[in-house]
């Protein structure tokens, strides 16, 4: 019964690899946009992504181009407004989605043509090696003795890593002050410079600064503790119950031909399974995490769902009116 399951799942495996394969596409490189700066989780992921791409690809290439500010609009609109010919790719990720309710934008869960999610990362709290907080239990009780004062940065105003810490604060009941960057890069530069205290974020933003001693990682808001960093527990094991993550894949636009998703979705099922990606996913720190368009659509669905109740909750955002 074992062999025969082992059996049935390699050709499943091995038909999805095959899907789309006898389309002539690419035929010049392929653009996908990062609404964020440079040296974010999304933009690392993507770079690494790039690296392999070639292979499966006819030789084209993938080319990340950088769009941040506003929260990641400008980026996702200009994504949008694009020819769907599957040229023109867009790095989802949670932070769009849960932009779409923080505030009015002209997109929502059912612009996209979700093709692949990618990974599924947990959040965590990062502060300077010299901060005086050991853990999330002295972290909290400082900011609920000292309200305010405790900056903490995020990737951009009403995207994910700033949801993340909007909940972490409301969970807690503590006040802390948000400073909003062009991305999760900017934000840890800041945090190493001492320009903020903390940053809410996710792999791999600031692990390389964790691995040259200048941050240290308070808590992880996960399941469980990142493999690389076993001596750092959850939220969880700190008393809060607390979990949040940012996930992150590729869509196109709406009206992109099906035999087109069909080719992007192996081109970059494949790349997850490169031997030299997944060797570089794991010195990141990234959870990899596979689904197929038909999944990856009702995964965003719930998100959408559970991101709407979060944000309308918590009183939280400028969209909805409280």
């Amino acid at each position: 019964m074992r062999l025969r399951t082992f059996i049935a799942i390699s050709l499943f495996l091995l038909l999805l690899l095959n899907i789309g394969t006898s389309v002539d596409y690419p035929r010049r490189p392929v653009q996908i946009i990062v609404p964020w700066s440079a040296g974010g989780a999304t933009d690392v992921l993507f770079r690494a992504i790039a690296s392999v791409f070639p292979k499966y690809a006819n030789g084209q290439p993938l080319v990340v181009n950088n769009i941040p500010g506003g929260g990641a609009v400008p980026g996702t609109i200009e994504f949008l407004r694009a020819k769907p010919d599957g040229y023109t790719l867009l790095s989802f990720a949670a932070p769009i989605l849960i932009k779409s309710h923080m505030d009015p934008v002209n997109f929502d869960v059912n612009s996209f043509e979700p093709v692949i999610l990618i990974v599924n990362d947990p959040c965590y709290i990062l502060v300077r090696k010299d901060a005086p907080w050991k853990d999330l239990k002295e972290y909290v009780e400082y900011a609920k003795q000292n309200p305010g004062k405790i900056t903490i940065g995020n990737g951009g105003a009403g995207g994910g890593t700033h949801l993340a810490a909007l909940a972490f604060e409301s969970f807690t009941k503590i006040k802390l002050t948000h400073v909003p960057f062009e991305g999760g890069g900017p934000a840890v530069t800041a945090l190493v410079g001492g320009h903020i205290n903390s940053y809410m974020g996710a792999a791999p933003e600031g692990l390389n600064n964790v691995d040259a001693g200048q941050l240290r990682i308070l808590g992880v808001f996960g399941d469980k503790r990142l493999d690389k960093y076993p001596d750092v527990p959850t939220a969880k094991e700190q008393g809060f119950n607390f979990k949040f993550g940012m996930w992150r894949g590729v869509a196109v636009q709406k009206g992109t031909p099906k035999e087109i998703v069909d080719r992007l979705h192996t081109i970059f099922l494949r790349c997850m399974r490169d031997p030299d990606f997944v060797k570089k996913a794991k010195e990141l720190s990234l959870t990899l995490e596979y689904r197929g368009p038909s999944s990856f659509s009702k995964f965003i669905q719930d998100y959408n769902a559970y991101y709407e109740n979060l944000i309308k909750t918590n009183k939280l955002g400028t969209k909805y009116k409280y």
